[in-house]
């Protein structure tokens, strides 16, 4: 009985030290630096893109064939002048 209480325990002991060891392991690197943008930015200087609804169907269709993020999507994209 006394031997697999102390098993136990023992067992706990090393689950806990286990998972401080997996939380402490990225200590020592800095936080992120998070830029401070302005709450007010000037219409002249927004940038809003065209979108071709064109390349839209393009790009649904090459998804569906390829997948995004794929070789053959980004050539299937360039084929299709997108």
């Amino acid at each position: 009985m006394q031997r697999t209480l102390a098993l136990a325990a023992a067992a706990a002991l090393g689950a806990m030290a286990v998972g401080t060891a997996a939380t402490a392991a990225d200590f020592g690197r800095a936080a992120p630096v998070v830029p401070v943008y302005p709450a007010y930015v000037p219409a002249q200087y927004v940038v809003v893109p065209q979108i071709s609804y064109r390349c839209m169907r393009w790009t649904e269709r090459c998804d569906r064939r390829w997948g995004v993020g794929s070789p053959r999507f980004a050539r299937c994209m360039w084929r299709h002048g997108c």
